[in-house]
């Protein structure tokens, strides 16, 4: 078994490999590298477990500051390999890495525990087993979430899925965050994600008449789709744009054969991980956040808890919205 690093001969070959596994994700394919690099100009350090030249394992890494991480702006990553054993040499190469390059640490987001790691579970997914049927997920939905449904539906609110939107999309997304204390994305991370991946990701919107009052930015790889990012202009939150962005993706997942709806990530118990748990059968699915310390002693903590980030959240509010898009991207490319 030989652990080596990505070269540009093999990206076709890794790529087809995460096609065949069952541990793969959206952001393990090398589009995502390709964003990353682009858009934030991030060191990607991809390896790969051969024996026989054949790949049996992967691990996808990006050096952010002076930490390593699989993947950056990515609810999960992690290596995804044949067997246990295979994962484990990949994980101890990327030990290695961390301290011949005298990191911090190794941040590994791993949707199933790994042993050996300090975890951290502060964020869960929502996903939804899908059915033919639209109707049997519409009644397993909390009647709460149905009745803000048909009102949006009373309202006559418009759904449509086009990548013409995303300058609505960002608009949205940009006030939405200013509103949380949140830095934005660069415009072109959205944009880059629509180039590398033109059948692969998708935005749809709400809309009351020509006007767009709520956005997803949508994912899809192989049997599921991920709701990635989503905002609505809280000026129209009688209309419960995102209740119904919400029921029309499930119904678009049902009638296009779609096996899973991975509600994308949230803190646990927080306003969104409610909204998101109350459609159609939806299972929390805890999400683990481990990690290798080098040469810090305690854990990071990221948490919409902690003091300094809620004194960053307070100040970001307060500025015009044209300065949080162009100091956010700044800042974000540094918080993985």
């Amino acid at each position: 078994m030989e652990i080596c690093e990505l070269e540009k001969k093999n990206e076709r070959a890794w790529d087809e490999y995460l096609l065949k596994s069952e541990h793969s994700t959206f952001y393990h394919q090398i589009g995502w590298k390709n964003v990353v690099e682009k858009t934030y100009k991030h060191k990607p350090i991809y390896l790969i477990a051969k024996e026989e030249g054949e790949i049996k394992g992967v691990l996808p890494l990006f050096l952010i500051g002076n930490k390593l991480v699989s993947l950056p702006f990515a609810p999960y990553g992690g290596a995804c390999a044949n067997d246990g054993t295979i994962e484990d040499l990949l994980i101890k190469k990327a030990k290695s890495i961390t301290k011949e390059k005298k990191l911090d640490y190794l941040e590994l987001r791993h949707i199933d525990k790994k042993p050996g790691f300090l975890t951290i579970y502060t964020y869960v997914t929502v996903i939804i087993p899908l059915n033919p049927n639209p109707e049997i997920l519409w009644q397993k939905t909390s009647k709460g979430a149905r009745r803000s449904t048909k009102k949006a539906i009373r309202y006559n609110i418009e759904v449509e899925m086009n990548h013409t939107y995303l300058n609505a999309f960002y608009e949205l997304y940009a006030k939405r965050n200013k509103e949380l204390g949140s830095p934005v994305h660069s415009y072109d991370f959205f944009n880059n994600i629509l180039k590398e991946f033109p059948t692969q990701s998708n935005i749809q919107v709400a809309k009351l008449g020509d006007k767009v009052i709520g956005a997803k930015f949508v994912l899809f790889f192989k049997d599921r789709f991920i709701s990635g990012w989503a905002a609505s202009d809280k000026r129209y939150k009688e209309y419960n744009p995102n209740n119904i962005l919400t029921w029309e993706l499930i119904k678009y997942g049902c009638e296009n054969e779609y096996t899973y709806f991975d509600f994308g990530r949230s803190e646990n118990e927080s306003g969104t991980f409610k909204f998101k748990i109350a459609w159609g059968g939806a299972i929390p699915k805890q999400l683990h956040y481990q990690f290798y310390l080098n040469k810090i002693k305690t854990l990071p903590d990221t948490s919409q808890s902690n003091l300094k980030r809620k004194m960053f959240a307070r100040f970001w509010k307060m500025l015009p919205l044209s300065m949080t898009k162009m100091i956010g991207p700044k800042i974000r490319k540094s918080f993985p």
